[in-house]
């Protein structure tokens, strides 16, 4: 038991019929339905060691209903496959008479591959009451057929779901090793006791919730900078008083509601808060560096934190005791606009830090360039989370099964 939770070291797994729900959910191209990053599929390798005497059957989703993405788990499974040998096999069906056969089927030593889960109705949400998600089909129907339910989802951690939430309230049930390996990192590396001085780098776009986590770790006293970059860099600009032009606030929804805090936090920790000094604009695709007293001067966007201003970021990295980076410094799949990005996570390659590197996208990147990152978080919007005080659904429903076992 850690933290509270069963993990696979509490169970007698051999011959054992096991559900695995994970988070392999992907970049994907519709035209040749193909993954363009398989880090999470990777990231399995350690839950399906230890399960290797077990008949695993796997649970996850792809995509949302309605989006580009959404479509089958198929070529996740070939995927899988090409990785982890022929004992893979995929059904495309999740829990009606196709499934529940091949289900029975499964043999130990080999891994079954069930539909997307988002496929189902009843998936998609619907409650937030464990008792209702565990009285659906999906979980009645499937729950009977094994023994155990493991919970490897990190990156759908913050999410609330009858495949995340249900099984755990009728079947015995732990973490996995993904989602074992994370909540030790975030507990211990960054949250608990961390090596100081701890940096955190938060950029990307998803303004709203980088906004809490910025506030919450510096009320907290659980960073000692915050290098600030992506959409976040504009609302803390303005905030600071620089003009920075119409058109760099319009990606921001409802910019205006956040401007006040945003002053208030910046007067008070403005030891803290690293603002770029520099920001690259797009001008007709290519680089345009301009201080950011000058924004107002151009009607083009940002796109990245200036070279001068990746400059001064690295350089506070490579000072630090632990570093986190959660989110890109640009538009880092746009070339030129990668730059940024890309010297911040060199500087945390060649740092004596412990660091750690949340997201998808930014986990990805980091990948693509080889650069040497002590922990590659596999879910972004559950790190975010986590790093704004919240209790994760996954870890809540993962510590109620362990109080009744």
């Amino acid at each position: 038991m850690k933290f509270g939770m069963k993990t696979l070291d509490d169970f007698d797994l051999k011959g054992k019929k096991v559900l695995l729900r994970v988070d392999i959910n992907s970049t994907i191209t519709r035209k040749e339905n193909k993954l363009m990053n398989l880090l999470r599929i990777k990231e399995l390798k350690d839950t399906l060691e230890n399960l290797k005497e077990s008949a695993v059957v796997l649970i996850a989703h792809q995509g949302r209903p309605g989006g580009k993405d959404y479509t089958s788990l198929a070529p996740h499974a070939q995927a899988m496959k090409e990785l982890y040998g022929d004992r893979v096999k995929f059904v495309d069906d999740l829990f009606g008479s196709t499934a529940i056969k091949a289900i029975k089927e499964t043999k130990p030593g080999e891994i079954l591959v069930l539909e997307n889960v988002r496929f189902y109705a009843e998936e998609v949400k619907i409650t937030d009451d464990p008792q209702k998600m565990a009285e659906t089909h999906f979980v009645q129907n499937l729950a009977p057929l094994f023994d155990l339910f493991v919970n490897d989802a990190y990156g759908a951690a913050h999410r609330s779901s009858p495949s995340l939430i249900g099984f755990t309230e009728v079947l015995p049930s732990c973490m996995g090793r993904i989602l074992e390996r994370e909540v030790e990192v975030m507990e211990e590396k960054i949250l608990g006791n961390p090596k100081r001085p701890i940096i955190f780098s938060i950029g990307g776009a998803k303004v709203d919730t980088k906004f809490k986590v910025m506030k919450n770790l510096l009320e907290n006293n659980k960073a000692d900078k915050i290098l600030i970059s992506g959409l976040l860099q504009n609302i803390m600009l303005a905030g600071a008083g620089i003009d920075i032009g119409e058109v760099n606030k319009k990606p921001i929804k409802n910019f205006d509601k956040y401007i006040e805090t945003a002053k208030e936090l910046y007067n008070k920790y403005k030891d803290k808060i690293v603002l770029p000094k520099y920001l690259s604009l797009n001008d007709n695709g290519k680089r345009k560096d301009v201080p950011v007293e000058d924004l107002n001067k151009y009607d083009i966007p940002s796109n990245d934190i200036g070279e001068e201003t990746a400059k001064e970021y690295a350089k506070i990295i490579k000072d630090a005791g632990t570093v986190v980076a959660n989110g890109p410094a640009g538009v880092f799949e746009n070339p030129p606009f990668n730059l940024g990005s890309k010297i911040i996570l060199e500087a945390m390659g060649e740092s004596k830090a412990f660091t750690v590197v949340g997201g998808g996208e930014m986990g990805g990147y980091c990948q693509d360039l080889k650069i040497p990152i002590d922990f590659i978080s596999t879910g972004g919007g559950a790190m975010l989370d986590y790093l704004t005080g919240k209790k994760l659904p996954v870890i809540e429903a993962l510590e109620r099964a362990a109080k009744r076992s």
